[in-house]
């Protein structure tokens, strides 16, 4: 036997060994751990998948010309203005929401970090399609039922102006009702970037035109 026929018996050899110890140890080991119950892995999944989407939103760049209303854009879309963010647009929320809202540029220095340079760079980024709320001055007219919009007919400035909507979303919106119109609001969730937080927003202003 000459030493190549030596080194591979003895391969083969070293290889018996550890397969023999492989199956010998798998056959001692402990009883399994339990697993999480089937049923939870839907929940996981979409759980984190929402929160990969709202991350992509996020941090997705703002297109050329494109504009948000800091009265009616959720927090992840004002998370992706400049010098703006996570807790900054957290805090546009909250105040809009308990205070009341914007009407020009210069009153977003209200929000703590918000300053003068932060808001000259912001102002080409901002709309302010209407007043937010009634004004209560005289003359100016009496504030009515919010007029509804029909996400099945809107065009997409329509649709912008429903709370969380922006241009990219819009279109999202058109797209997916082209391919089957919507039969009732709980289909918006099949429009990426709609989630369960967006809908509720939505259900006191939008309406499913048949």
């Amino acid at each position: 036997m000459n030493e190549v026929e030596r080194r591979s018996l003895a391969r083969a050899l070293l290889l018996l060994v550890v397969v023999s110890g492989l199956r010998w140890g798998w056959h001692r080991r402990p009883a399994a751990l339990p697993v999480p119950e089937a049923d939870a892995a839907p929940a996981l999944l979409a759980s984190t998948g929402e929160r990969v989407a709202e991350e992509a939103r996020r941090t997705r760049p703002l297109g050329s010309g494109e504009r948000l209303d800091p009265n009616r854009a959720p927090a992840e879309e004002l998370d992706r203005l400049p010098g703006i963010g996570p807790a900054t647009a957290a805090a546009i929320v909250a105040r809009r929401d308990s205070v009341g809202g914007f009407r020009t540029p210069g009153d977003l220095k209200r929000i703590p970090g918000i300053g003068p340079a932060t808001v000259a760079k912001l102002e080409k980024h901002l709309a302010f399609p209407r007043p937010p709320g009634p004004t209560g001055r005289a003359g100016s007219r009496p504030a009515g039922p919010p007029v509804r919009v029909d996400v099945n007919r809107a065009d997409e400035a329509g649709l912008q102006a429903l709370p969380g909507v922006g241009p990219a979303l819009a279109q999202r919106i058109v797209e997916a009702r082209a391919v089957r119109p919507f039969r009732s609001l709980e289909d918006l969730l099949e429009v990426k970037g709609i989630g369960p937080a967006t809908l509720e927003r939505l259900r006191s202003l939008a309406v499913v035109g048949r």
